[in-house]
């Protein structure tokens, strides 16, 4: 285990889902773990600390958490680089407390952090799964898409025009369809549109985050641009207070996997949105 505070890497040296052994500071610790563990404090201090995001730890939904807990397996298991897990996890790791709960994601071994952003948008996963229940692939996987910008570089991903707004039930059914691609077709022409400057704003945490490097001495945080964060920041905290709207509305009596992708949502995650770009800015 390598741990910074209130977050954990649980890796293997050896075996299917072994980490690279590369070891170049020669402190015990392989610098794939250090430089993944690097990219999600980064991420945390950008979107919590920076912009004011949620912290995902801090919020109703997961303050039973005391950790975040990463681990790693093989692609060709994973089947994917990253996956975030939106319940409360009991590890029941050596000299953790009974009752222990988490928050985590688990990340390929294929995956190396200063040429890679999948932690920073596992992460983000955990903000959005701690703030509201809702998980539309087009918001859920759009919105991360779009913070990978957060911590690389640009100010924002490609942007569509949009012909119209708000969008045209056609097209809103189109966007629902969506998984990555709706960051091209919504989110990024809706971020360009809310902000104009798209600049990270100066401050102390800021300062912190740019003096943070990988082991080979790149700067985790690659620029300071990153186009409609309030927009996307107020459209998430709005979805928090939405989405016990349409639980009441819609007669859920919990959110079942099935209830928290449901296509009835989407009339609930586009009012939200209009919602936001409405308020005065």
């Amino acid at each position: 285990m390598h741990r910074a505070g209130d977050v954990r890497l649980t890796y293997h040296t050896e075996g299917q889902h072994a980490v690279d052994a590369a070891d170049a500071n020669t402190n015990g610790v392989p610098d794939q773990v250090e430089d993944i563990l690097t990219q999600v404090r980064a991420a945390r201090m950008l979107f919590v600390e920076v912009l004011g995001f949620p912290d995902p730890l801090k919020t109703e939904r997961f303050r039973e958490a005391r950790f975040i807990d990463i681990s790693f397996r093989h692609k060709d298991v994973l089947k994917m680089n990253g996956t975030a897990y939106d319940e409360l996890q009991s590890y029941k790791k050596p000299g953790d407390p009974p009752g222990t709960r988490s928050i985590a994601f688990t990340v390929a071994t294929s995956v190396k952090a200063p040429a890679n952003l999948t932690p920073a948008h596992e992460f983000f996963h955990l903000i959005q799964y701690s703030t509201t229940y809702f998980k539309n692939r087009w918001f859920l996987e759009g919105t991360a898409r779009w913070s990978e910008r957060g911590l690389g570089a640009g100010d924002l991903g490609p942007a569509r025009v949009l012909s119209a707004w708000p969008l045209p039930e056609e097209q809103k059914k189109a966007v629902a369809l969506m998984a990555y691609e709706a960051s091209e077709h919504l989110w990024n022409p809706l971020a360009a549109r809310m902000d104009k400057e798209g600049v990270i704003p100066d401050s102390p945490a800021l300062k912190q985050l740019q003096a943070m490097t990988y082991l080979d001495g790149t700067p985790v945080l690659r620029d300071l641009k990153l186009t409609g964060w309030a927009f996307i920041r107020d459209v998430i905290l709005e979805l928090g207070r939405i989405d016990d709207t349409a639980f009441r509305e819609l007669d859920y009596d919990h959110w079942s996997e099935e209830n928290q992708r449901s296509t009835k949502n989407e009339a609930y995650l586009f009012r939200a949105i209009e919602n936001v770009v409405a308020k005065p800015q």
